[in-house]
């Protein structure tokens, strides 16, 4: 994420936070699914010319940026049997909020292809990848908005199907679902409750005031088993994201930026569900690799920006479209819809597409010129890109920048304010995208890591006396800083 400030890169490295709290190198590590190998990337990585001086270089940076942090701081079985009639249940929350009444459905068909459809989202190259992850959790989302952009507000009707498989090397006994539209953080308010699981209805146990449901499941879920739920979900959106009190998600100058809109797996880490509130100002979603089947059925007027690609779309005749969407192997998932401009530019197997809002149509061939640039840098000096789209959204207040896999929110275009967040969001699909760590506790990781790869950027493309100079000002606010003993790594909050 970046945030647009008068220190706007030192912003970006808000992961590395505040005194008084203590850092463990390995839990980064231990976060990442056990087995899970992603996209090879690094000096090692094919297509890397001079990767292995600048990776060395790369984590030299890191450590530099992580000293100069201020005081701102990625095929179950289908259920079987008649599900039991659940009653209605409301889910409560800290603050009121309307009451939407939802029953159990029947679980969901996947489509028979499900894993072949996603190798359209796949560069040649990588479509081996996706053998990399037969544990991954999967997902199969059906989803209408309807968006009236003068009002200022949407709403998502869904159903998601969750097929999910236990990693652990002893069983569980609980599946926990997280409902992030529900965090402060987002303009937003989200109902789901109870699930059909494993052809069982079960309604959940609240926790932290809404954002997370815990099921306990009548039978433990062996290791390597797969459990699969069925539940539906609506969303509420409003406006504005932008302001003082910046969101990344709802709506704003009649877009809605929508991402993490559906029922999340969160992370097991050390065994245990990382059911945690994130901090203000610091990311939220923390999540495994998944692959993600989506349909999403959209008012035709508007342009629909997602993360994966599109296998097509049908003209449903009442003035609404199905677009149906595959992923790939991603952590998460994110869509954008509105009044749009767009233009595709190809870099080698990748599609680059810019969504600007239509006052920002000028800056559309800038937005794309900085991308292309960073995505030819990141490829050369870190590794390739492996999917074979990437999309930039015109998303006016969020924040400065906000990523996503595949999709990222830049909330800057329009103002003098544009090559940072563009170079430093684009990184992120490599770092935690590519490179998981933990967002919650760790972001320090990937946050220092996308600022530094600004310099490679610089640098990438004929401007070394910038990157050097961004370089001393980091140095600088180290040799400065009221606390230069102060540890690296340390908790937004």
């Amino acid at each position: 994420m970046f945030e647009a400030t008068p220190d706007a890169f030192f912003d970006a490295t808000r992961g590395c936070y505040r005194p008084g709290e203590s850092i463990v190198m390995t839990r980064a590590i231990r976060s990442s699914p056990v087995g899970h190998r992603l996209p090879r990337v690094g000096p090692d990585a094919p297509g890397v010319g001079t990767g292995r001086l600048k990776a060395r270089a790369l984590m030299l940076g890191i450590l530099v940026l992580t000293m100069a942090c201020g005081p701102s701081g990625l095929g179950g079985p289908q259920a079987t049997g008649v599900p039991p009639t659940v009653g209605p249940i409301a889910l409560p929350t800290a603050k009121p909020r309307p009451t939407i009444v939802v029953t159990v459905p029947a679980t969901q068909e996947l489509p028979q292809e499900d894993l072949a459809g996603q190798a359209e989202a796949m560069v040649m190259e990588n479509v081996g990848d996706i053998d990399q992850f037969p544990g991954a959790t999967r997902y199969a989302i059906k989803a209408s908005v309807t968006f009236n952009a003068d009002e200022g507000r949407a709403r998502i009707e869904g159903q998601a199907r969750i097929l999910f498989t236990n990693p652990l090397d002893r069983p569980l006994d609980d599946l926990v679902l997280m409902l992030w539209p529900n965090d402060a953080q987002y303009r937003s308010s989200m109902q789901a409750n109870a699930a059909l699981i494993d052809g069982i209805g079960l309604s959940p146990q609240v926790e932290l005031d809404g954002i997370a449901l815990r099921y306990l499941l009548p039978e433990s879920l062996a290791p390597g088993e797969t459990l699969d739920a069925s539940l539906p979900f609506e969303v509420e959106a409003t406006g504005p994201i932008g302001g003082s009190d910046p969101k990344r998600f709802g709506i704003t100058d009649g877009m809605l930026a929508a991402p993490t809109f559906y029922p999340l797996v969160p992370r097991l880490v050390d065994g245990e569900w990382q059911v945690e509130a994130a901090p203000p100002g610091g990311d939220t979603t923390n999540s495994d690799v998944a692959f993600y089947h989506v349909e999403l059925t959209v008012p035709v007027e508007y342009g629909l920006a997602t993360s994966g690609v599109s296998l097509g779309n049908v003209d449903n005749g009442d003035g609404t479209t199905t677009v149906t969407l595959t992923s790939g192997p991603l952590r998460d998932f994110a869509f954008a819809l509105g009044p749009f401009v767009t233009e595709t530019r190809s870099v080698e197997d990748v599609a680059i597409k810019a969504w600007v809002l239509p006052q920002h149509a000028g800056e559309l061939s800038r937005v794309l010129d900085l991308a292309s640039d960073q995505l030819r840098v990141m490829t050369e000096d870190v590794g390739p890109y492996p999917y074979t789209e990437l999309d930039l959204v015109d998303a006016p207040g969020a924040f400065g920048g906000i990523e996503y896999p595949g999709l990222v929110f830049i909330g800057t275009i329009g103002t003098p304010r544009i090559v940072s967040p563009i170079v430093h969001e684009v990184a992120h699909q490599w770092f935690y995208g590519l490179i998981g760590n933990d967002q919650l506790n760790e972001p320090w990781l990937d946050e220092a890591a996308a600022t530094y790869a600004e310099t490679l950027f610089y640098e990438g493309t004929g401007s070394p006396g910038s990157a050097t100079g961004m370089l001393s000002e980091l140095r600088s606010r180290v040799r400065s800083s009221a606390n230069p003993e102060r540890p690296i790594g340390l908790p937004v909050a």
